[in-house]
């Protein structure tokens, strides 16, 4: 997932066989690396020269302010690069990157990134149009968080997050059922995820959250939460957003 509708970032991306028969076509190094939940891939003070492919698993992008607070930029999933500090001359991240969970991924050097980009088309196509979609969707949360309030903009990543999940079942909207015949549509996130990933206060969260439990909406689970009604959730944010 990335906030919001990271879904589209990634629904024209190789799969691992698909990318690494590019790189090998390309004629460039690369490695596998599995990572275990809670590695770390550099920091914003450390040059760091490897760009990432997510073969599976899940990777958190996050900055951290010097009192310590947290705002999540992004989440990457499978399908998904993350890295692109190298493209500049001192390949200093802006953010931290961490594994979610026990992740595979695809290392790409910076030498094997631009030797890709400048021989293999089929390589710089796939990245152009994967960084032009990147900025769009951080433009949207920009775009987002300046016109809608605390309260509209959680329900809206709950309707993203929902639609992402389905997304990945192969868009089967009767797993929104109530009445225990679907599967269950979890959002794999719990409160203090999701006020990092808008940049708000947990306290905010809860609240919000609290009162579409209330309505019957969403149900709280132990670290996720669970989408009980997609349409009146996605009636929620229409509404709100109107406002």
């Amino acid at each position: 997932m990335f906030w919001p509708d990271k879904g589209d970032i990634a629904s024209d991306l190789p799969q691992k066989d698909e990318l690494i028969n590019i790189l090998d076509r390309a004629g460039v190094d690369y490695f596998v690396r599995h990572v275990p939940k809670g590695g770390i891939f550099g920091w914003g003070s450390e040059p760091h020269k490897t760009a990432h492919f997510v073969v599976e698993g899940m990777v958190e992008i996050y900055k951290l302010e010097r009192d310590g607070r947290k705002k999540t930029l992004y989440f990457c999933k499978k399908g998904d690069f993350f890295g692109f500090q190298i493209l500049s001359d001192s390949c200093l991240p802006i953010a931290t990157a961490c594994a979610c969970v026990d992740s595979e991924l695809i290392a790409i050097p910076k030498e094997s990134f631009f030797t890709a980009m400048h021989t293999c088309p089929e390589f710089t196509d796939m990245i152009v149009k994967y960084l032009y979609s990147l900025i769009s969707v951080l433009t949207n949360e920009t775009v987002s968080s300046a016109f809608y309030a605390t309260a509209q903009r959680i329900p809206m990543l709950l309707l993203s997050l929902g639609r992402d999940e389905l997304e990945s079942r192969g868009g089967d909207r009767g797993a929104e059922a109530v009445d225990g015949a679907g599967e269950p549509l979890i959002v794999k996130y719990n409160n203090s995820d999701i006020a990092n990933i808008l940049g708000i206060s947990r306290n905010s969260v809860t609240s919000s959250i609290s009162r579409l439990q209330e309505q019957g909406i969403v149900k709280k689970r132990r670290n996720s939460i669970e989408i009980l009604d997609m349409d009146r959730l996605e009636r929620i944010t229409m509404l709100e957003a109107s406002e």
